[in-house]
Formats: C-alpha cells, structure tokens, sequence
C-alpha cells in the first residue's frame, strides 16, 4: 500500500461530512479504518475532520443564534487541527528515533525495533516503507520473510537483451557510516510536558511523566 495516498480522498470526505453528514460519517469511519497502521495519514485524519467542523461553522452561525451551539462547531474544528499539528510533531520524532536507533545502536531487525518504539508492527513496517520511499532511510529495503532491514551495498543488472550490465544509482557502495564521537549524557527537554529527562548518547526513553518518546539529542 503507498503510505503516501489515503485510502479515500479527504476532500470528499469533508464535502459528505458538510452536505450529507450520515454518509460523510460512513466514509470517515471507513477512513481511518483503513489508516489504523498508516501514521502518516492518521494525522490528515485529524485534519479532515478539524476542517469539517470549521466549514460548518459559518453555516452554523445562520442556523442558530446562541453562540454556544455556533461555538459547538468552531472549538471542535481548532482543537482538531491543534491535535493533528501536534500528532505531525510526535511522527517527525518518531522519525528520528527510528534513525537513530537503526544507524547508532546497529538494529536492523523489526521485532528489535517494534519493542524500542513500542508501536504495532504493522504500523513500524508501514513507518519504515515510508522513509525509505522518502530517502530518510538510504539504500534500504525491508525482508518481509526475514522482517529485517537490508542494507544494499553492491548490485549488479543485466541489460535485457544483452550480455552487459549495469550498476544503478541506488546500488553504489554506501558511504561509511561513522559513529559519533564520545559524547556526554544531555538534559533533554520534553516535547509533550516540558520537563527534563537525562538521556545518555544513543539512548531512547520514555518520559517519566508522560511517556512521550525521547532521544539523545543529534
């Protein structure tokens, strides 16, 4: 499945949510059903929804005069879009916990990854094909017999029809990966509650506040 496409456009789920709200409902649940293990598009789940309320609002302001039933519609709608900036925040990090886990602590395996994100396997597969589609995670690919990360060094290709090949650009040697230099323990700052948390070079943490995912600072 391409992570990047949502399995139903959120411009007609916004529409059926505003002009025919039982069967925008319908399309909406279906939605993120089918986004379950997809955290990219879990976000513009969040957004569909904020924006649907926030269209509504000044339809809203026609049909009832008492601002508490127009504000019904307008508080839900920012809240939404708040929760959906803030699930974009929490992905990016995640992004770089799983980078970092992968370049600095040497796993490649899933399972091994899975327990360090705590995430669905689903959902870890579904991250990692993303960043490998998107070149966060270079000249990877996932065995999914295996569920490992293979890492290509070398490749060789024959031309159809002939007896030559050729090497591809995604199949060129992988410059060194150089580990970081000695580095001190860092007071890292919590992106969900703001307190502070020492975090030791390489290491992943959950706060102990409010168990938000937290890594060494690169």
């Amino acid at each position: 499945m391409n992570t990047d496409k949502p399995a139903i456009n959120g411009v007609l789920v916004v529409l059926a949510l505003v002009l025919f709200f039982p069967a925008g409902i319908i399309l909406f649940v279906i939605r993120v059903r089918k986004h379950r293990d997809l955290s990219y598009q879990k976000i513009y789940d969040w957004t569909v929804a904020g924006t649907a309320f926030l269209i509504m609002f000044p339809f809203m302001r026609f049909i009832f005069t008492n601002e508490i039933n127009q504000l019904f519609f307008l508080l839900p709608g920012v809240f939404l879009l708040g929760i959906s900036q803030w699930k974009r925040k929490r992905l990016n990090d995640r992004y770089k916990l799983y980078r970092n886990i992968i370049m600095e602590q040497g796993i490649k395996s899933i399972l091994g990854i899975e327990k360090l994100i705590n995430q669905r396997r689903g959902v870890v597969i579904n991250d990692l094909k993303r960043m490998i589609g998107r070149g966060m995670i270079p000249h990877a690919s996932i065995n999914m017999y295996s569920l490992t990360l293979v890492f290509h060094q070398k490749g060789f290709v024959a031309r159809e029809g002939t007896g030559e090949g050729h090497i591809h650009e995604w199949d060129k040697p992988l410059p060194l990966y150089k580990p970081s230099e000695k580095r001190l323990p860092k007071s890292v700052e919590c992106h969900g509650c703001g307190s502070s948390t020492i975090v030791r070079p390489g290491e992943s943490k959950a706060c102990p506040y409010c168990d938000s995912l937290l890594s060494y600072p690169e």
